[in-house]
């Protein structure tokens, strides 16, 4: 039902932009879009960071029977599914409760304020005791598992409530839309390197009422992580975009990128003012050349190709800084990199 949803959307909202460029006109679209987790994970209390679960089908909130807190990390790619300029209207967060512990609570969202990730841990039996943390890994007290710190213990979130929610029974249950919900994610398309995500945090003065949430892992699709936006998009048509003024290469976005994160690519973007043989090719600060990304004729136009981390060879490089250069013809340029791992 929800691919089928998004398809549709998809195809509705080409028609309009194809309908535009031939009328050569600034154009506003109405478009609805559900954009599923790209990453997801539990901050299980622990004061050296001895628990995650990356991998696994479930996140948690609220508090044990002990006393120790959990909290659910989740993060939506904005930029790479609405476009750059839009006005976002209406946001709404729809999880699924898969367990819980009897009565009613409410859980909040925060708007998260570092990076954090998402490693291959994967907790056993119901997942609420996690797992020992892979590198990368988000922990009560690592944003990357074991390298990469919080500034405080649980996460560095912001203090306002982005929207609160109350849940009781198995059952799926909607976060928004919220003014702040939609200030959030308006926040994150206008500027992509903000945008890590929310954490859910539950009643945290009482025992024994944890909740247990499906997470994007989870073999049933109908039951992770959805994020549906409302939004309108403006298309300027230029008189002739397929070909440039001026030869280009611009910075690579995002720029630094993370193999670990839900956006484990970075995007470059160059532009041709005519056909030319396009060469791409990224180097260590010695000069050694990692990747070739594209050694070839290309037509005039704006380009882009992606970077995955990788060597030649598929091998993931380590993390750094790296160059990459462009020659195009007469044209070159050369920009730095940040990879992390």
């Amino acid at each position: 039902m929800r691919k089928s949803k998004i398809n549709k959307t998809l195809a509705i909202f080409s028609i309009l932009v194809g309908f535009m460029v031939l009328i050569g006109k600034n154009t506003s679209a109405q478009t609805q879009i559900d954009i599923p987790a790209g990453k997801d994970n539990t901050l299980y209390e622990s004061s050296t960071g001895a628990f995650s679960n990356g991998a696994g089908e479930h996140f948690f909130v609220s508090t044990t029977a002990s006393g120790e807190r959990r909290r659910g990390l989740l993060a939506f790619a904005i930029a790479g599914n609405i476009p750059a300029g839009a006005t976002i209207s209406n946001v709404r967060l729809t999880l699924h409760m898969s367990r819980t512990i009897s009565g009613t609570q409410f859980v909040k969202l925060h708007r998260i304020l570092a990076d954090w990730g998402e490693g291959q841990s994967n907790a056993s039996n119901e997942e609420g005791a996690g797992a020992t943390p892979a590198t990368g890994d988000a922990t009560w007290i690592h944003r990357f598992f074991n390298t990469v710190f919080w500034t405080t213990a649980g996460g560095n979130f912001a203090a306002i409530v982005s929207d609160s929610q109350a849940v009781s029974s198995i059952d799926f249950y909607t976060w928004g839309s919220t003014p702040q919900m939609v200030n959030d994610v308006q926040a994150w398309l206008n500027a992509p390197s903000t945008n890590f995500g929310w954490l859910l945090r539950g009643v945290e003065n009482a025992t024994t009422n944890s909740k247990r949430f499906d997470a994007r892992e989870n073999p049933d699709s109908n039951l992770r992580p959805l994020l549906t936006i409302n939004y309108t998009a403006t298309v300027a048509v230029k008189d002739n975009p397929s070909h440039p003024a001026v030869f280009a290469l611009h910075e690579n976005f995002p720029n630094p990128f993370a193999a670990s994160s839900f956006n484990s690519q970075t995007l470059f973007r160059y532009e041709l003012t005519q056909r030319a043989n396009v060469k791409l090719v990224i180097y260590s600060l010695l000069g050694e050349k990692i990747r070739t990304l594209i050694d070839a004729p290309e037509a005039a136009g704006v380009k882009q190709i992606s970077w995955d981390g990788t060597n030649d060879a598929g091998v993931k490089a380590p993390s750094g800084v790296y160059l990459y250069r462009l020659e195009a013809g007469a044209f070159t340029a050369t920009r730095k990199l940040m990879f992390i791992r």
